[in-house]
């Protein structure tokens, strides 16, 4: 690992801007209709009582990433294939996270690009600022915040006062019932985008006050969770119950449909470019922990030097994982979310965290 600190303020932006920005400009909760800006709440919930698991796991090697306490805890070979499986997990996510961000910019803004040549471009961008360490990328999170905050807020300012949001579009709330909500919320909207804060705990030692880590990013997840639920509130307001479930991209067709009414135009551009901006830091930390946790496990002094290689295969993986959009979709929505997302985000921490306090109860009682 590198010799860095950050502070609990950047850590905080990286927790928005790593929650936000997927959630915001897909379907979210789209199943659940117009109750899908509740699914957001119970997720949020959900998420803050992973992350208390996530939390109490970390704190058995506060200054350890969890591919190293992997090790410690179950022992060098079973540890070492836990640890394996989480630097595959994240550079999995990271290749998705590519691939869902260039179908966007290629679909709306960037038609006549090959497809390849904007996740080239969007890589080697990221490459260059982890290349510069994680002090670098918070502070460059903490610049892109304030601009991505001030045209988020004139967007939704716009959108509010455009005479297209209809509150009646809300109702009836939970037409079909707890179950279906329930149904969107576990493990949906608890996977993602909550759930995957599990990234941070490869980012925890890097923080130059630990004590406050807790409280920083439940806080993270709280503006998080109540964004979510607000844009999705005024997308479905906006949309209407059918179109939001049926639109790939909600939030920019809501940019484009309250064009003429507001005083600036082309507002989806604005979306798009906070999207990609967003994005940017999504990726990045997922490119960041991938090498940090690879370069932990194999030894390696410096994760600079597998920059380049790590590189490649995610941008081959982000290549290969769907042939087109719609199976990307089902790959994400049904392979990825039951067969992965829930060993990795449920299973696995849980066994740490059992494994993890019965050797602190002996080490006590040992003591004694």
């Amino acid at each position: 690992m590198e010799k860095a600190k950050i502070s609990p303020r950047q850590l905080l932006i990286l927790v928005l801007m790593f929650e936000i920005v997927s959630a915001i400009i897909s379907g979210f909760g789209a199943e659940a209709k117009q109750d899908a800006w509740i699914t957001a709440i119970l997720g949020m919930l959900g998420g803050i009582c992973l992350f208390l698991i996530y939390h109490r796991l970390s704190l058995f090697y506060p200054d350890l990433p969890l591919t190293e306490y992997a090790k410690k805890i179950l022992g060098p070979v079973v540890g070492r294939v836990i640890a394996l499986l989480y630097v595959v997990y994240f550079l999995f996510n990271g290749s998705f996270v590519i691939r869902d961000f260039a179908s966007m910019a290629v679909s709306f803004v960037f038609v006549q690009t090959p497809f390849l040549v904007i996740i080239a471009l969007m890589l080697v961008t990221v490459m260059y600022v982890i290349g510069k360490g994680i002090e670098v990328l918070s502070r460059t999170a903490e610049l892109f915040f304030a601009v991505l905050f001030l045209v988020s807020t004139t967007g939704l300012i716009l959108i509010l006062t455009s005479g297209n949001v209809d509150l009646q579009n809300l109702r009836p709330v939970l037409e079909e019932g707890w179950l279906t909500v329930l149904k969107q919320s576990l493990p949906g909207t608890v996977v993602f985008p909550f759930g995957e804060i599990i990234v941070f705990l490869m980012l925890f030692p890097y923080v130059n006050k630990p004590q406050k880590v807790k409280k920083t990013v439940i806080t993270g997840l709280l503006i998080s969770g109540c964004f979510i639920a607000f844009v999705t509130m005024l997308n479905v307001s906006v949309l209407g119950a059918d179109l939001f479930t049926r639109t790939q991209y909600p939030l920019l067709t809501t940019s484009q449909l309250i064009e003429g009414r507001a005083f600036l135009e082309r507002l989806d551009a604005l979306f798009i470019v906070t999207a990609i901006v967003g994005g940017f830091f999504r990726i990045s930390i997922f490119l960041y922990v991938t090498l940090i946790g690879t370069a932990t496990l194999f030894g390696i002094p410096s994760y600079r030097k597998l920059i380049i290689p790590v590189s490649m295969v995610m941008f081959i993986c982000s290549l290969a994982m769907a042939s087109n959009y719609v199976e990307f979709i089902y790959t994400g929505l049904r392979i990825v979310r039951f067969y992965v997302q829930i060993p990795m985000l449920f299973i696995i921490p849980l066994i740490l965290l059992l494994v993890g306090w019965i050797q602190e109860k002996k080490k006590l009682k040992s003591a004694h």
